[in-house]
């Protein structure tokens, strides 16, 4: 006797489990496709609730309404069936924003329900997405550039900062910094005392000179590229004015952005911007004014004060350029801080030096005055560093010195 075996069952069996499979992959690409569209959609929304709350706290009005209203318009109503919208708003965290500034952190979270079409033949009738979104705004800001610190080294390697020699240095009003990624970014020795509040540096600090009495050490900076300052810069005025001289006094001409002049022998200016054409090199003048920018034109500017040489001046107390008492053009290449200029600033002993000093391409040296005059000025230079023996006073009072406002900024974070 025969038997024999029917394989139809089987068949109908692997047709049914094909028929699932292709279901499942059906579902998946269908499906599938409508969630991803889905999140990407929602991802959109919610950056921009959260740069719309950013904006909203920039114009002093209500943050979570603005998000709310923003996700809304792009379909995201937090109904709580659908969708739904979470606005959280916090402080930002003690030195996030630039110079101590205040601000908000905005997160939007958006969670949405979308109902599934050939999944439900697997069970799954909803798919979930959830996504986030947060940004930042950081309030505006007027006051010193590079944190307020009196001495400011802009070098990325190499001493920035170099107090070696026989003076003293008294800083009050403002620390030291120096953009420097070397061991030596802050450095000293010999006889010399240093006195200042802070020494902040990308590298690290090595005062190994008499004596050292700083506040704070903080070894972890940020080094920054010229990008990062340049907007804190003056603008460069165009010096399309000459200036002339009446009375032994020079002028300005009148309308002018920038009257050109060349240093020589002793010269008293009125208020104005001075646009200075020439390479003094060694200087034994006497230059003095109130109210008074000079803006050094030279790519290689030298100038250093010799005997009884010295500048007793002070900055403009309002205007454009106030604050500012010396302007030495930025030499950059390629986005690149050139170092290719000289500055040796000496007082004349009795009169204070009044005003910022911004030599981002400049060697700058110090001399103290033999008297009791100071420089009320911050000092920015490539270099800086000290020569003489006099004692090097700072009393850097930041309202006479040049301000910078930092506009609003907003950011998406993630």
């Amino acid at each position: 006797m025969g038997f024999h075996f029917s394989e139809k069952g089987q068949a109908l069996i692997l047709i049914t489990l094909g028929i699932i499979a292709l279901t499942g992959f059906t579902a998946l690409a269908i499906d599938g496709g409508r969630a991803f569209e889905e999140r990407r959609h929602a991802q959109n929304a919610a950056d921009t609730a959260a740069l719309a709350g950013a904006l909203a706290h920039s114009r002093d009005e209500d943050i979570v309404s603005a998000a709310q209203a923003r996700a809304t318009s792009n379909g995201y109503d937090d109904d709580g069936a659908s969708n739904d919208v979470t606005v959280t708003v916090t402080d930002t965290a003690p030195g996030v924003c630039p110079a101590g500034r205040p601000g908000k952190e905005i997160k939007v979270d958006i969670t949405t329900t979308i109902d599934t079409t050939f999944a439900r033949v697997l069970g799954r009738n909803t798919m979930t997405n959830t996504v986030s979104a947060t940004a930042r705004s950081c309030g505006s800001h007027t006051g010193s550039p590079f944190d307020g610190n009196a001495i400011v080294s802009l070098a990325p390697s190499g001493r920035g900062y170099d107090g070696t020699g026989t003076p003293d240095w008294h800083i009050t009003g403002g620390g030291i910094f120096s953009n420097s990624s070397s061991s030596d970014a802050a450095y000293c020795n010999g006889a010399a005392d240093i006195t200042a509040p802070s020494v902040a540096v990308v590298g690290g600090v090595s005062f190994n000179c008499h004596g050292a009495n700083i506040g704070s050490t903080n070894t972890d900076a940020t080094q920054l590229s010229y990008a990062d300052y340049a907007g804190l810069l003056p603008r460069q005025p165009a010096c399309n004015g000459t200036a002339y001289q009446s009375g032994g006094v020079w002028y300005p001409q009148s309308g002018a952005d920038g009257s050109r002049v060349a240093w020589s022998g002793n010269m008293h200016f009125t208020p104005g911007l001075y646009c200075v054409t020439n390479n003094p090199g060694p200087f034994h003048g006497q230059i003095t004014g109130s109210e008074v920018t000079f803006y050094i034109m030279s790519a290689n500017f030298s100038m250093k004060f010799n005997g009884g040489g010295n500048l007793t001046a002070s900055a403009p107390t309002s205007g454009e350029y106030k604050g500012v008492l010396l302007y030495l053009a930025p030499q950059v290449s390629n986005g690149v801080l050139l170092n290719t200029q000289e500055l040796d600033m000496r007082g004349n002993g009795a009169a204070d030096v009044v005003g910022t000093i911004i030599a981002p391409s400049a060697d700058v040296t110090m001399f103290g005055n033999s008297g009791t005059g100071a420089f009320d000025a911050q000092i920015i230079g490539y270099h800086v560093d000290s020569g003489g023996t006099a004692n090097i006073v700072i009393d850097y009072s930041a309202n006479n010195n040049y301000q910078v406002t930092v506009p609003q900024t907003l950011s998406l974070l993630e």
